[in-house]
């Protein structure tokens, strides 16, 4: 099975960044409130969401990584509006891989990441790993989507009482 590949829902198209959505991307990491729920918050400046912009780059072009790590920008009708991540992590087990997700502010409460999660489900089931998520308690519109998707598992991470790991449902 390939790995970060493209693949389409219904409206969505999930596809690898180019260069061209360096600015768009940066938009995503620097904004206050796409990002308050995300690691460690927004990036501070535009200089950093570049860097992990690159990051993302890179990760490309690497073969045989030491990790499971794939990344896609989130188009509707050939706009990008967010970012989807599906990797090993540190709060992963072997069987499990972490996704990590962000959209446009005006794409909020349209459905659109119930369709990518539920995709993501199939392709993660070709690798035959379990997709969970690591959700801020507060991250109720989060927790939300989850939900929709179906939580087979829900506990708290041993490091951060805050934050919650959740197991989706397997497909």
């Amino acid at each position: 099975m390939p790995v970060n590949r493209d693949f389409q829902t219904e409206r969505i198209h999930l596809r690898k960044y180019t260069d061209d959505d360096r600015e768009t991307v940066a938009d995503f990491f620097t904004d206050a409130d796409i990002g308050r729920y995300m690691g460690d918050g927004p990036s501070d400046t535009r200089n950093d969401a570049y860097t992990l912009f690159n990051k993302v780059l890179e990760i490309y072009g690497r073969e045989n990584p030491s990790r499971h790590f794939e990344v896609w920008g989130i188009e509707l009708d050939s706009d990008l509006i967010g970012h989807l991540e599906l990797k090993s992590t540190v709060n992963t087990n072997k069987d499990e891989l972490e996704v990590v997700y962000l959209l446009d502010k005006d794409y909020w409460g349209k459905g659109i990441m119930v369709e990518v999660l539920a995709a993501l489900q199939k392709h993660a089931s070709n690798f035959q790993k379990k997709i969970i998520a690591t959700v801020k308690e507060q991250n109720h519109n989060s927790i939300r989507v989850l939900e929709k998707i179906g939580i087979e598992k829900m506990s708290r991470l041993k490091d951060d009482k805050s934050v919650l790991k959740i197991t989706l449902v397997s497909v």
